[in-house]
This record gives C-alpha cells, sequence and structure tokens, in this order.
C-alpha cells in the first residue's frame, strides 16, 4: 500500500489496525465510531456488502452513509440508501472496483484521484478504504466497505 499522506487518515488507518488485532481478524463494524474521526466525516462514506447478485457484480453495494463534502464532490446526494448497481455507468463499474480490492486484499487500500464527472475534477483526494465485519455472522466475511478521503 502507498504511504498515506493526511494525518487524519493516519489515526483511522491506526484505529484500524488495533481493531483488527483485538478482534483477531477483520473488525467488528461495531468498533466503528464515526465521532471518533471528526475531520473525516464530510468526505466519509459507509457501505454494506450484500449478497444479491446484479448485471455488474455477483454481490451489490448499498450506501448506509455518505458525507457532505463527499456528496457534493461527487455529485452523488442521490445515492444514499441507494444500491450501487443502480448508479449505472461509467460510476458502478469505477466503485464497485473499489469493493473488489479491498475484498481481494482482505484489509485496507489505498487510492489516489478526483471527482470524475463533476465540476471538482480539479481536486486532488486520497482515499482509504478499510473493510469491515458484521457485527454478526464470520469475523473474516467483509459486511461493510468504510471509504474516507482527505485533500491532497
Amino acid at each position: 500500500m502507498q504511504a498515506v499522506r493526511s494525518p487524519a487518515l493516519h489515526k483511522l488507518l491506526g484505529a484500524w489496525q488495533e481493531w483488527a488485532r483485538a478482534d483477531g481478524g477483520l473488525p467488528r463494524r461495531s468498533r466503528f465510531d464515526p465521532f471518533e474521526f471528526p475531520p473525516l466525516l464530510p468526505l466519509m462514506v459507509l457501505a454494506e456488502i450484500i449478497a444479491e447478485p446484479n448485471p455488474v457484480r455477483p454481490y451489490d453495494v448499498l450506501y448506509r452513509y455518505i458525507g457532505s463534502d463527499f456528496s457534493t464532490f461527487f455529485d452523488s446526494a442521490r445515492v444514499t440508501r441507494a444500491r450501487l448497481s443502480q448508479i449505472g455507468a461509467p460510476f458502478d463499474e469505477r466503485w464497485f472496483s473499489i469493493s473488489d480490492a479491498v475484498i481481494a486484499a482482505q484489509g485496507p487500500c489505498y487510492f489516489t484521484g478526483s471527482p470524475f464527472g463533476t465540476p471538482y475534477s480539479h481536486v486532488p483526494l486520497e482515499m482509504l478504504a478499510l473493510p469491515l465485519a458484521r457485527d454478526e455472522g464470520g469475523k473474516d466475511e467483509i459486511g461493510f466497505v468504510l471509504c474516507a478521503l482527505a485533500r491532497v
């Protein structure tokens, strides 16, 4: 994984690593309290992985929380409580690839880039994507992907 630049993302990554050690695998969703990371809240997304095949993937992603700045930068106000498969091209493939990477890694993934297809395509961002297990069920099965972004 590339080096995370943002101090706020470093704090989140360190917390995730502590939760993983304490849980002996993927940290459970209940470990994450968004209010412990106030600088990240506006650019944070919490998505649930759901076992519902669609034409794009054998699973879907349900957006549970989308921060206000994320909504603005990515023109995604309509996405909260929506399924990724309903969003359409080219955005579905771009965001499914992030979930794919986290599922394959079974751990943190790091990305850099800018909002695509919006008036904010000039804003450089870094993103930390973290897997979380469901509170019930297997501790090694990803139930959620937490994405936190920071301006570079």
